[in-house]
């Protein structure tokens, strides 16, 4: 194991704030005994998205604010440079996370990153899953699996399936659920192979045998942006591209799908609907009637309200971490 590597882990820096949206012991917020967001400081807009999107589910969290790392802890960790430095701020995030669940010996736990999209029946799907196979070690919630309309598609069983061994190209930080042993295993392995954080996942699925994707996914995630230069624009070769192999048929009105990150506050008239006001912000971009209204027959306009979307975007803080000092834990209900 990489000692140095653990050490940075350990004095990395961050804001652990609790969100409550639903004070009932709901099933879900039961059954999951801590969930994390990471998000990174800069991202005012995606912190307010979760913020939004999560209440609308009910879902209680701890939202990870974390930082940059440092130029200095990316030479020490990365000298062959064979990931970014934003590559390796991402997965030090996780690796955070893990380590806290490992530490506080949590039964399990779900790790979301702050461009996620969840299925509108997120919480039902999840709960039939969870209670047909509960003694699950890791399930990837949405995965970007390269192979699946070439191969894997026969491999589902009860909108489950594991990718054929040693597989590549299986991606999906996204959405990750972990009892304690599959969080064991999953840090084990980048702890000793520093990498961005879900190459070679297929490791964790040759070793721990209660571990499957859900199919269909029961998150997606935004990938028209990416902190750490994943992203793939929208309507482009790369974007259908990843459609055609990562997915058979999928429906993106399944999912709660909003592209804030494509909408200008700025052309927000006062008379405006959601509707209006998306369609010239996309009209702006693309320059062309026939994708704009292509691109917003994607969006959960029906789900997300005007209002939303002004907080989301808007001149807002949702979730404030200057009220707080470093390495600390907040409220916030």
């Amino acid at each position: 194991m990489n000692n140095v590597l653990l050490e940075h882990v350990k004095k990395y820096k961050f804001i652990d704030i609790r969100i409550i949206n639903n004070t009932e012991p709901t099933k879900f917020n039961t059954i999951i005994k801590k969930i994390y967001v990471i998000n990174l400081l800069e991202d005012l807009h995606k912190r307010n998205y979760i913020y939004t999107l999560f209440k609308k589910y009910g879902i209680n969290y701890n939202i990870i604010i974390v930082d940059r790392i440092d130029k200095s802890v990316y030479e020490t960790l990365c000298k062959d440079k064979k990931i970014s430095q934003s590559e390796l701020g991402c997965c030090m995030s996780h690796m955070w996370c893990l380590l806290d669940i490992l530490k506080n010996n949590y039964e399990n736990a779900i790790i979301f990153e702050d461009d996620v999209v969840l299925s509108k029946n997120f919480i039902p799907e999840f709960l039939s899953i969870y209670e047909k196979t509960p003694k699950l070690d890791f399930l990837l919630l949405g995965a970007h699996d390269y192979n699946f309309s070439r191969a894997h598609y026969k491999n589902v069983n009860d909108n489950l399936y594991k990718p054929n061994k040693n597989c590549r190209k299986l991606y999906g930080a996204h959405a990750n659920y972990y009892s304690r042993e599959g969080a064991q295993r999953m840090f084990y392995i980048r702890a000793t192979n520093i990498s961005f954080f879900d190459n070679e996942y297929n490791l964790i699925f040759d070793t721990i045998p209660q571990s499957y994707v859900c199919y269909p996914n029961l998150a997606i995630s935004n990938i028209t942006e990416s902190s750490i230069n994943h992203e793939k624009p929208i309507l482009s070769k790369a974007e259908i591209g990843y459609y055609s192999l990562c997915f058979n048929n999928l429906n993106l009105n399944d999912y709660n799908l909003l592209y804030f990150n494509l909408l200008d506050i700025s052309m927000l008239k006062k008379d405006d609907t959601l509707d209006s006001f998306v369609e010239r912000c996309l009209y702006n971009r693309l320059n062309d009637m026939d994708k704009t209204q292509l691109i917003k027959k994607r969006l959960a306009l029906d789900v997300f309200t005007i209002e939303d979307i002004k907080q989301i975007i808007g001149n807002y803080n949702l979730i404030d971490p200057k009220s707080l000092s470093k390495k600390c834990i907040g409220e916030k209900s």
